[in-house]
């Protein structure tokens, strides 16, 4: 082999090092993105479960709100609301 073919040969493989380490190092970068993107998608399906769970919640209370007597209920247990002609007492327990 001559000398002018040896460092031709020498050349292409220098280029097809460097293009095989640039593309590597590519490929690694976009893993490692991957693997973020991933984390991101685990961490939002987690939230959205929490949030459908508070609004199904949610739509419970409204709903229960709708309702006459548990207003009433609520009124009178929560906040010491009376109807005309009732007296409310409030006990303390002190030990």
């Amino acid at each position: 082999m001559s000398t002018r073919r040896k460092k031709r040969a020498l050349m292409i493989s220098g280029v097809i090092a460097v293009v095989t380490f640039c593309l590597g190092f590519q490929l690694y970068g976009a893993k490692a993105n991957l693997n973020q993107v991933n984390g991101q998608i685990h961490y939002e399906k987690i939230n959205l479960k929490k949030q459908k769970t508070k609004a199904a919640e949610l739509k419970q209370k409204n709903k229960l709100l709708k309702n006459e007597d548990y207003v009433k209920d609520l009124a009178h247990t929560k906040y010491g609301y009376s109807q005309k002609g009732e007296t409310n007492y409030h006990l303390s327990s002190s030990k």
